[in-house]
């Protein structure tokens, strides 16, 4: 299986890469890139670009503003070319085609669907919030959440189906209220039993039997928080209860309770709790 962001050099910024979806912020000088998609891609401009010079699957190459907040989309297996004479800052999205099939399939009920791009130069500021969402996250001096960042390229990626290919205007439908009982008792009991491994928002949405983007909202409306702030809560509950009564190491509790390391364990106490592992474990009326 390919690399989603092969084509895009590592030093040019930080990434995240869940296996169907990836993203990267790139910050970076004067250049040229030209490539075959590897799977369908879109960028979000932070800064604006007099003079970017792009093609899609053509020769032709045209030169326009590209203002901040401009959306372009490179389908999957397309040829594209760009080049830019100004240091450029923006995010970069890929998605394996079968995820946003998927999506489409469970958003519109619709099995197939193309991407339609933008004209060149086009403002999207709705994907320009999502994208400084991303950015922020990547950017983050914590441990990036992985669930936190699958939650925003999943809406990322509905955005997109909405308005930029061939299902955009078709109804979707309607979506009320929050998990029934019975989805809130089988999610929930899937993520208690699977803290410590990597939880996506696909997996979840399936046992719910939603649409990834309808369990988001009927999971923060039923539980009054959205999925990667809950697990991490439920996280970090566990990671107190092993420190308090067991005298495993920390880097083991770190691990048996789905944090990266004990440094990240450590900077979500300090940040939920005021307190770190080592003090809770030397003081317990810290808890």
């Amino acid at each position: 299986m390919c690399d989603l962001l092969e084509n895009v050099p590592i030093h040019w910024g930080p990434r995240f890469d869940c296996g169907s979806a990836a993203a990267t912020f790139t910050r970076v000088d004067p250049s040229t890139i030209e490539f075959e998609a590897p799977a369908h891609m879109a960028l979000v401009m932070f800064t604006p670009q007099p003079g970017r010079i792009a093609a899609l699957n053509s020769d032709r190459r045209t030169n326009f503003m590209a203002p901040v907040g401009c959306l372009e989309i490179v389908p999957a297996t397309a040829d594209f070319y760009a080049s830019w004479s100004t240091p450029k800052e923006n995010i970069l999205v890929a998605l394996r085609p079968r995820r946003l099939t998927a999506l489409a399939q469970a958003e519109f009920g619709r099995a197939e669907c193309e991407l339609q791009p933008p004209r060149s130069g086009f403002i999207d500021r709705k994907a320009l919030l999502i994208a400084e969402m991303i950015r922020d996250e990547l950017m983050s001096s914590e441990t990036v959440s992985p669930i936190y960042l699958d939650s925003l390229l999943t809406v990322f990626s509905v955005h997109l189906l909405r308005h930029y290919s061939s299902v955009a205007g078709q109804p979707a439908p309607p979506r009320r209220g929050g998990l029934s009982a019975r989805s809130w008792r089988d999610v929930s009991d899937f993520i208690d039993a699977n803290l410590m491994s990597d939880l996506r928002i696909e997996t979840l949405a399936k046992i719910a039997e939603l649409s990834p983007s309808h369990f988001l909202r009927a999971f923060r409306q039923t539980v009054g928080q959205p999925p990667h702030r809950y697990i991490l809560e439920l996280r970090t509950k566990k990671a107190e209860q092993l420190i308090l009564s067991t005298d495993h190491s920390l880097v083991e509790i770190a691990t048996a309770c789905g944090f990266s390391s004990h440094s990240h364990l450590s900077s979500t106490m300090k940040r939920l709790r005021h307190t770190s592992p080592n003090e809770l474990r030397r003081d317990p009326e810290k808890q």
